[in-house]
């Protein structure tokens, strides 16, 4: 970069700082969270938290005030290099200088990271010089870090971090994220339910998904299918299903967030809401090392297992099932669920066929396959009675509706496991003649 572009934002990164001196930077009142050794973790209010984000609003607002910041735009115009992208947008596509927004955004990154942050407010050259040599080296690899945050709903952190790998990590929440949660803005309504309550029972060690990924500024492009494929995206399915398949809990993902980090990134942040409820608040899962090793054996499969395709709509409703308030629904989708992964289309008499099958899979003795085959049938005859509407007072006798939903869930989510780990070609067919042939062959 010519040294014009250098001499005009050392002018002005002077200026801010004189504008600065001896200013007290004002205070506003947070919600935090305090976390004393040996007490749970409570919310309580910061009255004296520096407002470092009132003084960078202060600081985007105020530049285009500033005749120092039209030399640096001007400048940033002139200069070869910069002409040739300085901010890389919410597409992933290189913008060249643009005095009202684009240099701008780059020109508050810059002073933003001088200033690290608001926490040092004075000028100092060597300061300058070393946070200029930060922006020239981006200038010219001209990528960002966008960063995807994801809080899960009924899951807690009992180990430090969870790697699933391709810059995918579970963590427990920070300080940063617990506080920019229970503080969001409610002046405006958010679309879709937003996120849930931020008090006492979601702020001790809730789980949350951090997906990173690099983008590298391509030119703009007038067609829409590369504007889309440039577009950051972050696949979370396998890891959530992992999770709910060891945890055996209703974990999902409650809002996502989406930022960038870089001086080339074109500021701020946005989140992405739900439109449907999240799960109501049931009891809290807590992931050890024990589990961690289980869900990233669990999500390896899920990438690799032969049976993976067969598996698609059994998967789908076992979880649908795992997030449902209501017993009956949760049968219902469990025994479609048992039903494509066992019969695979049959016809005949259904119940006795999935339940022989189930116990023949799942059974470790004869007593074990006895108990599974009979749990079965009555859960098959509650299934009939849901969805014809007949009189439950008989088979409630036999096995209450709550039971039998605990059971065949539970039936289901061990069967999808054991045919994940399996290195061949599941075959439900076989699992009646294997019984028979097991007991042809018994004294």
């Amino acid at each position: 970069m010519v040294e014009q572009f250098k001499s005009a934002l050392r002018s002005l990164t002077q200026r801010i700082c004189r504008g600065l001196e001896g200013q007290e930077v004002p205070k506003r009142p947070v919600w935090t969270v305090v976390n004393t050794p040996g007490t749970a973790p409570y919310v309580a209010m910061d009255a004296e938290r520096p407002a470092l984000s009132d003084l960078h609003f202060s600081l985007i607002i105020g530049l285009l005030r500033l005749p120092e910041y039209g030399a640096v735009a001007e400048a940033a115009e002139n200069d070869t290099d910069l002409k040739k992208g300085i901010i890389v947008d919410g597409g992933g596509f290189l913008r060249g200088p643009e005095r009202t927004n684009l240099t701008r955004a780059l020109v508050t990154n810059f002073l933003w990271r001088y200033l690290r942050n608001g926490n040092q407010l004075d000028w100092d050259e060597t300061r300058f010089v070393e946070t200029f040599k930060e922006l020239e080296v981006d200038i010219q690899d001209k990528k960002v870090v966008v960063h995807t945050t994801l809080p899960l709903s009924n899951l807690k952190m009992d180990i430090d971090a969870l790697e699933f790998g391709g810059e995918l990590s579970l963590r427990s929440a920070t300080m940063e994220e617990l506080e920019r949660w229970l503080n969001r803005d409610r002046s405006m309504p958010l679309p879709g339910w937003g996120p849930p309550q931020w008090d006492n029972l979601y702020v001790d060690k809730p789980a949350v998904l951090h997906a990173r990924r690099i983008v590298v500024g391509q030119p703009p492009s007038t067609d829409p299918a590369a504007v889309l494929s440039q577009l950051p995206r972050v696949n979370v399915d396998y890891a959530i299903t992992a999770l709910r398949l060891v945890m055996n809990a209703p974990i999902s993902v409650i809002f996502q967030e989406h930022d960038s980090e870089g001086l080339m990134a074109f500021g701020g942040g946005g989140t992405s809401w739900g439109w449907s409820p999240p799960p109501p608040l049931g009891p809290i899962a807590t992931i050890n090392q024990e589990k961690a090793t289980q869900v990233i054996h669990v999500w390896e499969l899920l990438q690799t297992s032969p049976n993976i395709n067969l598996l698609s709509l059994p998967l789908r409703r076992w979880e649908s099932s795992l997030m449902r308030p209501s017993f009956e629904d949760r049968l219902i989708d469990a025994w479609i669920s048992l039903e494509s992964l066992l019969l695979g289309g049959l016809e005949g008499e259904l119940s006795y066929r999935v339940a022989v099958r189930l116990a023949e899979f799942l059974g470790t003795n004869g007593a074990d396959r006895q108990s599974i085959y009979n749990n079965a049938r009555i859960s098959y005859t509650w299934r009939s009675v849901i969805v014809h509407a007949l009189n439950s007072t008989n088979v409630a006798k036999r096995l209450p509706l709550k039971e039998a939903a605990r059971l065949t869930t539970e039936y289901l989510r061990s069967a999808l496991l054991e045919v994940l780990k399996l290195t061949v070609q599941f075959n439900p067919g076989r699992l009646e003649s294997d019984l028979l042939g097991r007991d042809a062959q018994a004294p």
